[in-house]
């Protein structure tokens, strides 16, 4: 479900609102049209936000669209609360001239809504806000970003800071660690948030594990900049077989070691057997790994038509065509990315 979801394109925005002469804003993906006579736009934001609080006491906003050159923007108004700081101390902004609010200046466009607390909608997490569009401008050219252009664009370092060049070995081992790390974290919150009913804990939840993803994605971009390139068509696969291997490696000698610290003799068999058990997993990576780089790895895909599995074998060529055992649709074997693609002849 998840995937799928993945699969819905955004804009990102930039949503803010005042409260008496202070202002906050936060980013946001969910604004869109609702209606064009009025002209009425919808925008979702979570409850727990400051924006939210001024959003339903003042009943006015500004939405800044925001270009594929904004993502110092993305950062300044998404990885914080306003109930920690000024965000707009750090930002270029003019105030609005219907509704007060402030406009991003290095934004592309901005609009000006007057929110109908009538028909604001209850969406569990999030309050579904309908404004009338009574105001904006264009502020500037470029291309509008999407939420798919942040995800590949997120994982740059900011502007001024480390581009990976000069890269020593520890620190890429390093990032390694960091990224097992996130990778561990990401699935124990999506795990509690599937086990938690409560709205309030799921939506802190959810907003810890975006963070999580942004961390996974620095890692993986600076290690994928600072190594060799992988086996062809199983670059990435390489690095995640790499990535468990170290970690499985690390378990064993924890697991190894508390069985030699515990005092209760149960307690230390279970650790031989965890420590026994992880060897085993290392044994699997490392020679999964040996496959993958020595080409003898089977090429395979389950069909996009019917979910069967069609084979290339192992070291194929590029440019293979095979056939769905299952429903005869064909495919032609291309690399994208430096990663196999199955594409429909």
């Amino acid at each position: 479900m998840g995937a799928a979801l993945g699969r819905v394109s955004y804009g990102l925005f930039v949503v803010a609102s005042r409260r008496g002469d202070r202002y906050n804003g936060q980013t946001a993906n969910t604004v869109f049209q609702v209606t064009s006579d009025p002209a009425r736009v919808a925008i979702g934001i979570n409850k727990k936000n400051l924006t939210h609080e001024f959003l339903a006491e003042s009943g006015a906003a500004t939405v800044t669209v925001l270009g594929r050159d904004n993502l110092d923007l993305v950062r300044l108004f998404g990885f914080r609360s306003g109930r920690e700081a000024d965000k707009f101390a750090g930002a270029k902004y003019e105030l609005s001239p219907v509704v007060g609010c402030p406009a991003l200046s290095d934004g592309l466009a901005y609009l000006e809504l007057r929110l109908d607390r009538s028909r604001a909608s209850d969406a569990g997490t999030h309050t579904i806000f309908v404004g009338d569009v009574v105001g904006g401008r264009v502020l500037g050219q470029g291309e509008v970003m999407t939420y798919a252009d942040y995800r590949e664009l997120r994982s740059r370092p900011p502007a001024g800071g480390q581009t990976g060049e000069g890269a020593t070995a520890r620190d890429v081992q390093n990032a390694v660690t960091a990224l097992n790390l996130e990778f561990g974290a990401t699935k124990r919150y999506e795990y509690q948030i599937a086990e938690l009913r409560n709205p309030g804990l799921v939506s802190l939840l959810e907003g810890v594990k975006r963070t999580e993803g942004d961390h996974v994605d620095a890692s993986l971009a600076f290690i994928q900049r600072n190594t060799p390139p992988g086996a062809k068509g199983f670059g990435r696969a390489e690095l995640y077989l790499q990535l468990n291997l170290d970690f499985e490696k690390v378990a064993t000698a924890t697991y190894g070691r508390f069985a030699g610290e515990a005092s209760d003799p149960d307690l230390s068999a279970a650790f031989k057997e965890m420590a026994r058990s992880e060897a085993g997993h290392v044994n699997i990576f490392r020679l999964a790994l040996d496959e993958v780089k020595s080409g003898r790895t089977p090429v395979a895909f389950y069909c996009p038509v019917c979910g069967w599995e069609i084979d290339y074998g192992a070291s194929p060529a590029e440019g293979k065509e095979e056939r769905c055992p299952r429903c005869g649709a064909r495919f032609r074997l291309t690399l994208r990315d430096g990663e196999w693609d199955p594409a429909r002849v």
